[in-house]
């Protein structure tokens, strides 16, 4: 888009502002807690990611578009460890906007100084999470882990990616490596936003991001 890069590391970059969304950090914990032994892995590779997309793109602010956290009821113990390291690990100015799953995460932001917010001005763009109706034209928003789901020659490929809806509305992929992504050509959204739209075009996140179309076309091919 003119003003906003998308990128491969699954960023949106507005001039040196990295904009991501639904980190998920703790994860681990709740699979663990329903008996699923899964080894603690998402963090190190969320960490590097950031890292390279500050040095790679000159960033000097991260803005988390919410679900920073997974849990809903309670911070769990890899929470508290695992949001604590990542804000540590940041040199840049951190921004945290609000998101579902970001109830009691302003107790771990506390003891850094950093207020969990409902929207971040970024720009011309205001970013939210994505979960509420919200009134504006340009927004950027997380929330919805949207991928795309293609058969090709029997096998099933699934790429994480970004949606623009009716040009101004932009929504980002999970940043966190554990999130599989909901089929956007389904077309069943959770976001009232999204609902809402008269067209939503895809850009596909691999290697480097592809521009697929609408959701309309797609679905004629698909």
């Amino acid at each position: 888009m003119k003003d906003v890069l998308f990128t491969p590391e699954r960023a949106a970059i507005v001039g040196n502002t990295a904009v991501i969304a639904d980190l998920h950090l703790g994860f681990e914990n709740v699979l663990q807690e329903k008996g699923y032994a899964v080894p603690r892995m998402q963090l190190k590779e969320i960490k590097d990611r950031v890292k390279s997309i500050i040095e790679k793109y000159d960033i000097d602010r991260i803005v988390v578009a919410g679900d920073l956290k997974h849990e809903f009821s309670r911070n769990l113990p890899y929470e508290w460890e695992d949001v604590r390291e990542f804000i540590e690990s940041v040199d840049v100015e951190l921004e945290v906007v609000r998101g579902n799953h970001d109830n009691y995460l302003a107790a771990i932001l506390a003891d850094y100084g950093i207020e969990l917010k409902e929207k971040v001005k970024v720009g011309d763009y205001v970013v939210i999470h994505g979960h509420k109706e919200f009134e504006g034209e340009k927004i950027i928003m997380g929330h919805e882990h949207p991928a795309v789901k293609i058969r090709v020659r029997g096998a099933l490929y699934t790429f994480p990616c970004y949606l623009v809806a009716d040009s101004s509305k932009i929504v980002l992929p999970a940043f966190s490596p554990l999130m599989g992504g909901s089929d956007v050509l389904q077309g069943n959204f959770l976001s009232p936003i999204l609902q809402k739209a008269r067209k939503i075009e895809v850009y596909a996140v691999e290697e480097e991001v592809v521009y697929l179309g609408s959701i309309e076309d797609l679905k004629k091919v698909v």
